[in-house]
């Protein structure tokens, strides 16, 4: 068994590998594309939103979006969920089952219908609100260095290349079909 020690250093170094992971990220030819910045910005936000949310709730990362999912959007059924979790309804039905006996998700059948909707529980909600607190501090925190207006100028941009973005999914999608 290690040390607290020995595993204080391999914990330093797994974080200084994925530090120079970043780092190098940030070279490739790719790298001066927005898209690919933007990209960067959310694996370097994921990473550090998976470490947020299992040391101060203790969920891990499919626990979480199932947790933003439900919250938002309740009551889902495991297709629905599925579909925006974009997870293998096998992996997120175990998950479920395992949030369900934590007393987080409640699943009950639909009415007339075999399939199964999934709900917050009281205690869910708690958790849900605590996560959006969460999730409001860590946004303030990330832009509190630009000023007002060029974060509206931010916004805005974003937003037009969301609308771009669907555009181009949905032709993919008919392009796909052909």
């Amino acid at each position: 068994m290690k040390s607290s020690a020995e595993t204080e250093l391999a914990n330093q170094e797994s974080r200084l590998r994925v530090m120079n992971d970043i780092r190098s990220e940030r070279t490739t030819p790719l790298a001066g594309l927005l898209t690919m910045r933007m990209i960067m910005l959310f694996g370097l936000m994921r990473r550090s939103g998976i470490l947020a949310q299992r040391r101060r709730f203790g969920l891990l990362e499919t626990e979480w979006r199932i947790m933003v999912y439900v919250g938002e959007f309740a009551p889902l059924s495991l297709n629905g969920l599925s579909e925006k979790v974009l997870k293998d309804r096998g992996q997120l039905s175990r998950a479920v089952k395992a949030m369900v006996e934590r007393g987080l998700l409640s699943r009950q059948r639909k009415p007339g219908g075999p399939e199964i909707e999934i709900d917050l529980t009281d205690e869910g909600r708690e958790l849900h609100a605590r996560m959006v607190q969460l999730a409001v501090e860590r946004d303030a925190e990330l832009v509190r260095d630009i000023p007002a207006e060029e974060h509206e100028i931010v916004k805005r941009a974003v937003e037009l290349m969301i609308r771009r973005a669907d555009l181009l999914l949905e032709e993919e999608m008919r392009l796909s079909e052909d």
